[in-house]
Protein backbone atom coordinates (compact mmCIF):
# COMPACT_ATOMS: atom_id res chain seq x y z
CA UNK A 1 0.00 0.00 0.00
CA UNK A 2 2.62 2.18 0.85
CA UNK A 3 4.67 1.63 -2.32
CA UNK A 4 1.64 2.52 -4.75
CA UNK A 5 0.73 5.93 -2.86
CA UNK A 6 4.42 6.71 -3.43
CA UNK A 7 4.54 5.95 -7.20
CA UNK A 8 1.01 7.66 -7.23
CA UNK A 9 3.09 11.17 -5.79
CA UNK A 10 5.78 10.86 -8.07
CA UNK A 11 3.32 10.23 -11.27
CA UNK A 12 1.49 13.44 -9.76
CA UNK A 13 4.77 15.64 -9.18
CA UNK A 14 6.33 14.61 -12.42
CA UNK A 15 3.05 15.54 -14.13
CA UNK A 16 2.87 18.83 -12.69
CA UNK A 17 6.34 20.37 -13.41
CA UNK A 18 5.86 19.02 -17.04
CA UNK A 19 2.68 20.96 -17.24
CA UNK A 20 4.71 23.95 -15.76
CA UNK A 21 6.99 23.48 -17.98
CA UNK A 22 5.05 23.54 -21.16
CA UNK A 23 3.03 26.92 -19.40
CA UNK A 24 6.52 28.39 -19.11
CA UNK A 25 7.75 27.37 -22.79
CA UNK A 26 4.18 28.76 -24.21
CA UNK A 27 4.86 32.34 -22.29
CA UNK A 28 8.26 32.65 -23.88
CA UNK A 29 8.58 32.91 -27.51
CA UNK A 30 10.64 30.90 -29.76
CA UNK A 31 12.90 31.77 -32.55
CA UNK A 32 10.57 31.53 -35.20
CA UNK A 33 8.36 34.41 -33.67
CA UNK A 34 11.21 35.98 -32.71
CA UNK A 35 12.31 36.16 -36.56
CA UNK A 36 8.48 37.03 -37.58
CA UNK A 37 8.13 39.94 -35.43
CA UNK A 38 11.79 41.53 -35.90
CA UNK A 39 11.99 41.41 -39.79
CA UNK A 40 10.03 44.63 -41.66
CA UNK A 41 12.79 46.57 -38.46
CA UNK A 42 15.85 44.01 -38.65
CA UNK A 43 17.61 45.81 -41.06
CA UNK A 44 16.52 49.36 -39.77
CA UNK A 45 20.09 51.74 -38.43
CA UNK A 46 21.37 50.50 -34.93
CA UNK A 47 20.09 53.93 -33.20
CA UNK A 48 16.59 54.15 -34.75
CA UNK A 49 16.27 50.65 -33.85
CA UNK A 50 17.14 50.89 -29.98
CA UNK A 51 14.89 53.51 -29.85
CA UNK A 52 12.23 51.35 -31.83
CA UNK A 53 13.23 48.71 -29.38
CA UNK A 54 13.11 50.99 -26.03
CA UNK A 55 9.66 52.63 -27.26
CA UNK A 56 7.91 49.25 -27.68
CA UNK A 57 7.97 48.51 -23.81
CA UNK A 58 6.15 51.62 -23.24
CA UNK A 59 3.00 51.27 -25.63
CA UNK A 60 0.84 53.58 -23.94
CA UNK A 61 3.35 57.11 -24.37
CA UNK A 62 3.88 55.64 -28.06
CA UNK A 63 -0.04 55.91 -28.91
CA UNK A 64 0.39 59.19 -26.95
CA UNK A 65 3.20 60.47 -29.24
CA UNK A 66 1.48 59.58 -32.25
CA UNK A 67 -1.97 61.17 -31.77
CA UNK A 68 0.01 64.33 -30.36
CA UNK A 69 2.02 64.15 -33.70
CA UNK A 70 -1.12 63.93 -35.78
CA UNK A 71 -2.46 67.24 -33.92
CA UNK A 72 0.79 69.34 -34.76
CA UNK A 73 1.59 68.00 -37.68
CA UNK A 74 2.36 71.79 -39.12
CA UNK A 75 4.92 72.26 -36.63
CA UNK A 76 8.73 71.23 -37.97
CA UNK A 77 11.51 69.41 -35.86
CA UNK A 78 12.61 71.94 -34.12
CA UNK A 79 9.30 73.64 -32.51
CA UNK A 80 8.37 69.60 -32.19
CA UNK A 81 11.81 68.92 -30.01
CA UNK A 82 11.32 72.52 -28.03
CA UNK A 83 7.56 71.51 -27.01
CA UNK A 84 7.79 67.90 -25.82
CA UNK A 85 10.57 68.69 -23.48
CA UNK A 86 8.85 69.17 -20.42
CA UNK A 87 6.64 65.92 -21.55
CA UNK A 88 6.61 63.22 -19.20
CA UNK A 89 7.99 60.46 -21.67
CA UNK A 90 10.44 58.42 -21.80
CA UNK A 91 13.51 59.97 -23.99
CA UNK A 92 13.55 57.04 -26.44
CA UNK A 93 10.12 57.91 -27.09
CA UNK A 94 10.94 61.36 -27.82
CA UNK A 95 13.42 60.72 -29.86
CA UNK A 96 10.90 59.18 -32.19
CA UNK A 97 8.65 62.38 -32.60
CA UNK A 98 10.51 63.33 -35.93
CA UNK A 99 9.45 59.47 -37.58
CA UNK A 100 5.93 60.18 -38.37
CA UNK A 101 5.73 57.01 -40.27
CA UNK A 102 7.29 54.40 -37.67
CA UNK A 103 5.05 55.98 -34.91
CA UNK A 104 2.22 55.25 -36.79
CA UNK A 105 3.03 51.81 -37.27
CA UNK A 106 3.80 51.43 -33.51
CA UNK A 107 0.62 53.11 -32.68
CA UNK A 108 -1.65 51.09 -35.31
CA UNK A 109 -0.31 47.44 -35.35
CA UNK A 110 -0.39 47.79 -31.06
CA UNK A 111 -0.04 44.22 -30.50
CA UNK A 112 2.68 43.75 -32.41
CA UNK A 113 4.44 46.75 -30.84
CA UNK A 114 3.66 44.83 -27.20
CA UNK A 115 4.97 41.13 -27.98
CA UNK A 116 8.00 43.41 -29.12
CA UNK A 117 8.26 45.02 -26.03
CA UNK A 118 7.55 41.75 -23.83
CA UNK A 119 9.93 39.82 -26.01
CA UNK A 120 12.66 42.39 -25.37
CA UNK A 121 12.19 42.21 -21.50
CA UNK A 122 11.71 38.62 -21.64
CA UNK A 123 15.31 38.39 -22.75
CA UNK A 124 17.58 41.04 -24.34
CA UNK A 125 20.30 39.26 -25.35
CA UNK A 126 18.28 36.34 -27.58
CA UNK A 127 16.41 39.21 -29.24
CA UNK A 128 19.56 41.11 -30.46
CA UNK A 129 21.01 37.65 -31.26
CA UNK A 130 17.99 37.30 -33.53
CA UNK A 131 18.39 40.53 -35.04
CA UNK A 132 22.10 39.31 -36.25
CA UNK A 133 20.63 36.25 -37.74
CA UNK A 134 18.26 37.87 -39.69
CA UNK A 135 20.82 40.46 -40.97
CA UNK A 136 23.37 37.66 -41.79
CA UNK A 137 20.21 35.82 -43.57
CA UNK A 138 20.11 39.33 -45.94
CA UNK A 139 23.78 39.44 -46.57
CA UNK A 140 23.66 35.68 -47.95
CA UNK A 141 20.62 36.84 -50.18
CA UNK A 142 22.86 39.25 -51.75
CA UNK A 143 20.33 42.76 -49.99
CA UNK A 144 23.19 44.55 -47.96
CA UNK A 145 24.98 45.52 -50.75
CA UNK A 146 21.94 47.26 -52.06
CA UNK A 147 21.72 49.51 -49.44
CA UNK A 148 23.07 52.73 -50.88
CA UNK A 149 22.01 55.06 -47.88
CA UNK A 150 23.41 52.70 -45.07
CA UNK A 151 27.35 51.83 -43.79
CA UNK A 152 27.46 48.52 -43.81
CA UNK A 153 30.60 47.05 -41.34
CA UNK A 154 31.16 43.89 -40.14
CA UNK A 155 32.75 43.54 -36.48
CA UNK A 156 33.43 40.49 -34.50
CA UNK A 157 31.22 38.49 -36.74
CA UNK A 158 28.61 41.09 -36.02
CA UNK A 159 27.09 43.21 -38.68
CA UNK A 160 26.36 46.79 -38.23
CA UNK A 161 24.46 49.29 -39.97
CA UNK A 162 24.79 53.06 -39.65
CA UNK A 163 23.65 56.22 -41.68
CA UNK A 164 26.22 57.57 -43.65
CA UNK A 165 25.29 61.15 -42.62
CA UNK A 166 25.13 61.34 -38.98
CA UNK A 167 22.89 64.66 -38.83
CA UNK A 168 20.02 63.15 -41.39
CA UNK A 169 18.79 59.45 -41.06
CA UNK A 170 17.15 57.58 -43.98
CA UNK A 171 14.63 55.07 -43.04
CA UNK A 172 14.46 52.20 -45.41
CA UNK A 173 11.23 50.39 -46.33
CA UNK A 174 11.97 46.82 -47.80
CA UNK A 175 9.78 43.83 -48.59
CA UNK A 176 10.02 41.25 -45.86
CA UNK A 177 9.12 38.43 -47.76
CA UNK A 178 11.58 38.89 -50.77
CA UNK A 179 14.86 41.07 -48.93
CA UNK A 180 16.07 37.87 -46.70
CA UNK A 181 15.77 34.97 -49.69
CA UNK A 182 14.08 31.93 -48.30
CA UNK A 183 12.33 32.09 -45.20
CA UNK A 184 13.61 29.46 -42.84
CA UNK A 185 10.50 29.28 -40.98
CA UNK A 186 7.49 28.30 -43.02
CA UNK A 187 5.06 27.93 -39.82
CA UNK A 188 5.91 31.56 -39.29
CA UNK A 189 5.81 33.97 -42.10
CA UNK A 190 7.18 37.57 -41.61
CA UNK A 191 5.62 40.40 -40.92
CA UNK A 192 4.66 42.09 -43.50
CA UNK A 193 4.18 45.82 -44.09
CA UNK A 194 2.33 46.95 -46.66
CA UNK A 195 3.50 49.64 -49.26
CA UNK A 196 2.68 52.84 -49.93
CA UNK A 197 1.25 53.34 -53.23
CA UNK A 198 4.31 54.85 -55.24
CA UNK A 199 6.37 53.22 -53.31
CA UNK A 200 8.21 49.78 -55.80
CA UNK A 201 10.53 47.94 -54.58
CA UNK A 202 11.78 44.57 -56.96
CA UNK A 203 14.59 42.50 -56.28
CA UNK A 204 16.95 44.80 -58.16
CA UNK A 205 16.07 47.68 -55.88
CA UNK A 206 15.01 45.64 -52.61
CA UNK A 207 15.16 49.26 -50.61
CA UNK A 208 13.40 52.25 -50.81
CA UNK A 209 14.33 55.08 -49.12
CA UNK A 210 12.02 57.88 -48.05
CA UNK A 211 12.99 61.70 -47.25
CA UNK A 212 15.70 61.94 -44.91
CA UNK A 213 15.13 63.34 -41.79
CA UNK A 214 17.21 65.73 -40.02
CA UNK A 215 17.90 65.14 -36.31
CA UNK A 216 19.58 66.85 -32.88
CA UNK A 217 22.49 65.96 -31.13
CA UNK A 218 19.93 64.37 -28.62
CA UNK A 219 18.76 61.34 -30.43
CA UNK A 220 21.98 59.45 -30.49
CA UNK A 221 22.40 58.63 -26.67
CA UNK A 222 21.82 55.18 -27.18
CA UNK A 223 23.68 52.15 -29.44
CA UNK A 224 24.02 48.18 -29.15
CA UNK A 225 27.13 46.51 -27.33
CA UNK A 226 26.89 43.62 -30.07
CA UNK A 227 29.31 41.59 -27.57
CA UNK A 228 27.68 42.06 -24.90
CA UNK A 229 24.12 41.25 -26.57
CA UNK A 230 22.44 44.47 -24.96
CA UNK A 231 21.87 48.29 -25.22
CA UNK A 232 23.51 50.46 -24.01
CA UNK A 233 22.82 54.29 -23.02
CA UNK A 234 24.47 57.69 -22.29
CA UNK A 235 23.74 59.70 -19.18
CA UNK A 236 22.09 62.65 -20.15
CA UNK A 237 24.84 64.73 -17.97
CA UNK A 238 27.43 63.61 -20.60
CA UNK A 239 25.17 63.42 -23.71
CA UNK A 240 23.96 66.93 -23.63
CA UNK A 241 27.35 68.98 -24.87
CA UNK A 242 28.75 66.06 -27.57
CA UNK A 243 28.86 66.59 -31.11
CA UNK A 244 28.13 64.50 -34.10
CA UNK A 245 31.86 63.99 -34.61
CA UNK A 246 32.60 63.73 -31.63
CA UNK A 247 30.05 60.82 -30.44
CA UNK A 248 30.21 57.69 -32.89
CA UNK A 249 28.73 54.47 -32.49
CA UNK A 250 31.47 52.88 -30.98
CA UNK A 251 32.40 55.34 -28.44
CA UNK A 252 28.84 54.83 -27.09
CA UNK A 253 29.18 51.29 -26.87
CA UNK A 254 32.14 50.94 -25.63
CA UNK A 255 33.05 54.90 -23.77
CA UNK A 256 33.24 54.54 -19.94
CA UNK A 257 30.64 56.97 -19.56
CA UNK A 258 27.87 54.77 -21.02
CA UNK A 259 25.88 51.97 -19.20
CA UNK A 260 23.57 49.23 -19.78
CA UNK A 261 19.90 50.22 -20.23
CA UNK A 262 17.36 49.63 -17.52
CA UNK A 263 13.63 49.56 -17.79
CA UNK A 264 11.18 51.91 -15.36
CA UNK A 265 8.06 50.44 -14.88
CA UNK A 266 6.71 54.32 -14.21
CA UNK A 267 6.75 54.43 -17.69
CA UNK A 268 4.86 51.49 -18.75
CA UNK A 269 1.57 53.10 -17.67
CA UNK A 270 0.13 49.78 -16.26
CA UNK A 271 0.44 47.87 -18.82
CA UNK A 272 0.48 44.37 -17.66
CA UNK A 273 3.67 42.01 -18.69
CA UNK A 274 3.11 39.24 -20.57
CA UNK A 275 5.09 36.24 -17.93
CA UNK A 276 4.55 36.32 -14.10
CA UNK A 277 8.62 36.14 -14.11
CA UNK A 278 8.91 39.71 -15.83
CA UNK A 279 6.31 41.07 -13.63
CA UNK A 280 7.64 39.90 -10.56
CA UNK A 281 11.02 40.98 -12.02
CA UNK A 282 10.58 44.58 -11.64
CA UNK A 283 7.15 45.12 -9.46
CA UNK A 284 9.37 43.27 -6.76
CA UNK A 285 12.30 45.77 -7.77
CA UNK A 286 9.75 48.62 -7.40
CA UNK A 287 8.38 47.09 -3.73
CA UNK A 288 12.54 46.14 -2.87
CA UNK A 289 13.29 49.75 -3.39
CA UNK A 290 10.23 51.06 -1.87
CA UNK A 291 11.45 49.06 1.54
CA UNK A 292 14.98 49.93 1.51
CA UNK A 293 13.69 54.00 0.75
CA UNK A 294 11.38 53.03 3.66
CA UNK A 295 13.98 51.77 5.53
CA UNK A 296 16.97 54.03 5.34
CA UNK A 297 14.02 57.08 5.71
CA UNK A 298 13.78 55.64 9.42
CA UNK A 299 17.04 55.18 9.78
CA UNK A 300 18.12 58.45 8.72
CA UNK A 301 15.33 59.98 11.27
CA UNK A 302 16.06 58.33 14.12
CA UNK A 303 19.64 59.85 13.55
CA UNK A 304 18.95 63.11 12.61
CA UNK A 305 16.63 62.89 15.86
CA UNK A 306 19.67 61.53 18.09
CA UNK A 307 21.64 64.24 16.57
CA UNK A 308 18.90 66.67 17.57
CA UNK A 309 19.01 66.13 21.34
CA UNK A 310 23.26 65.28 21.62
CA UNK A 311 23.07 68.91 20.15
CA UNK A 312 20.51 70.29 22.40
CA UNK A 313 22.59 68.60 25.41
CA UNK A 314 25.51 70.09 24.16
CA UNK A 315 24.36 73.43 23.84
CA UNK A 316 22.83 73.44 27.44
CA UNK A 317 26.35 72.58 28.86
CA UNK A 318 27.53 75.52 26.71
CA UNK A 319 25.29 77.91 27.64
CA UNK A 320 25.68 77.17 31.42
CA UNK A 321 29.79 77.16 31.03
CA UNK A 322 29.31 80.97 29.02
CA UNK A 323 26.55 82.51 31.84
CA UNK A 324 29.26 80.91 34.47
CA UNK A 325 32.48 82.54 32.77
CA UNK A 326 30.53 85.96 32.36
CA UNK A 327 30.21 85.68 35.98
CA UNK A 328 33.44 85.34 37.31
CA UNK A 329 34.52 87.85 34.34
CA UNK A 330 32.00 90.57 35.77
CA UNK A 331 33.28 89.43 39.31
CA UNK A 332 37.10 90.23 38.57
CA UNK A 333 36.05 93.63 36.74
CA UNK A 334 34.17 94.44 39.94
CA UNK A 335 37.13 93.99 42.06
CA UNK A 336 39.45 95.82 39.68
CA UNK A 337 39.75 99.40 41.02
CA UNK A 338 39.81 100.63 37.32
CA UNK A 339 36.11 99.51 37.40
CA UNK A 340 35.68 100.85 41.08
CA UNK A 341 36.67 104.51 40.00
CA UNK A 342 34.78 104.45 36.42
CA UNK A 343 31.41 103.19 38.02
CA UNK A 344 32.02 104.24 41.77
CA UNK A 345 31.00 100.60 42.84
CA UNK A 346 32.61 99.86 46.55
CA UNK A 347 33.91 103.53 47.15
CA UNK A 348 35.30 104.40 50.68
CA UNK A 349 36.16 107.43 51.28
CA UNK A 350 39.11 107.88 53.16
CA UNK A 351 39.78 108.93 56.75
CA UNK A 352 41.67 112.41 57.74
CA UNK A 353 44.30 110.49 59.04
CA UNK A 354 45.32 108.72 55.78
CA UNK A 355 44.59 111.79 53.85
CA UNK A 356 46.71 114.14 56.43
CA UNK A 357 49.97 111.55 56.27
CA UNK A 358 49.32 111.64 52.38
CA UNK A 359 49.48 115.64 52.44
CA UNK A 360 52.54 115.75 54.90
CA UNK A 361 55.02 115.05 52.12
CA UNK A 362 53.49 117.69 49.64
CA UNK A 363 53.49 120.29 52.64
CA UNK A 364 57.49 119.54 53.64
CA UNK A 365 58.18 120.23 49.89
CA UNK A 366 56.59 123.51 49.54
CA UNK A 367 58.48 124.67 53.02
CA UNK A 368 61.94 123.24 52.25
CA UNK A 369 61.23 125.34 48.60
CA UNK A 370 60.90 127.92 50.16
CA UNK A 371 63.49 128.08 53.05
CA UNK A 372 66.01 127.42 49.85
CA UNK A 373 64.46 130.51 47.74
CA UNK A 374 64.92 132.61 51.35
CA UNK A 375 68.38 131.43 52.02
CA UNK A 376 69.42 132.19 48.44
CA UNK A 377 68.19 135.70 48.31
CA UNK A 378 69.51 137.44 51.69
CA UNK A 379 68.40 140.90 52.74
CA UNK A 380 70.66 143.39 51.15
CA UNK A 381 70.41 141.59 47.96
CA UNK A 382 66.78 142.16 48.27
CA UNK A 383 67.14 145.90 49.05
CA UNK A 384 69.43 146.47 45.69
CA UNK A 385 66.87 144.49 43.54
CA UNK A 386 64.01 146.66 44.68
CA UNK A 387 66.36 149.86 44.16
CA UNK A 388 67.08 148.43 40.60
CA UNK A 389 63.48 147.71 40.17
CA UNK A 390 62.36 151.34 40.91
CA UNK A 391 65.15 152.89 38.71
CA UNK A 392 64.72 150.68 35.66
CA UNK A 393 60.74 151.53 35.78
CA UNK A 394 59.10 151.70 32.35
CA UNK A 395 58.28 154.93 30.35
CA UNK A 396 54.62 154.86 31.52
CA UNK A 397 55.43 154.61 34.82
CA UNK A 398 58.36 157.33 34.76
CA UNK A 399 55.29 159.71 33.10
CA UNK A 400 53.04 158.86 35.89
CA UNK A 401 55.00 159.37 38.81
CA UNK A 402 56.09 162.98 37.36
CA UNK A 403 52.75 164.04 36.66
CA UNK A 404 51.68 163.16 39.93
CA UNK A 405 55.03 165.05 41.11
CA UNK A 406 53.82 168.59 39.04
CA UNK A 407 50.47 167.72 41.04
CA UNK A 408 52.07 167.90 44.59
CA UNK A 409 54.32 170.93 43.69
CA UNK A 410 51.48 173.02 42.11
CA UNK A 411 49.50 172.33 45.40
CA UNK A 412 52.16 173.96 47.83
CA UNK A 413 52.49 176.87 45.64
CA UNK A 414 48.87 177.26 46.49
Amino acid sequence: MKNILFYLSLMISTFVSFSTLAEQDSEYFTDAELAQMLAPIALYPDSLLTHILIASTYPIEVIEAQRWVNKNDELNTKQKRKAIEDFDWDASVKALIPFKRILSRLSEDLSWTQALGDAFLQDESRLLLSIQTLRKQAKLAGSLKKMDNMDVRYEDNNIVILPKEKEVVYVPYYDSRMVYGSWFWAGYPPVYWHSPRHVRVSHYRPFYWNTGVHITFNYFFSAFHWHNRHVVVVAPHRSHYRKYSQRPRRLISHGGYAKRWSHKPSHRRGVAYRTKRTSEKYYSKRVNSHRSYKKSAERHSQVKQRLHYDNYALNKVRRHEKQAENKRVRYDKMQSGAFVKKHGLNHKPQSAKTHTNKQKPIVKNQQLRKERVNKSHSAPMRKEYKQSHRVNKPSHQKRASTQRQHSATSKERK
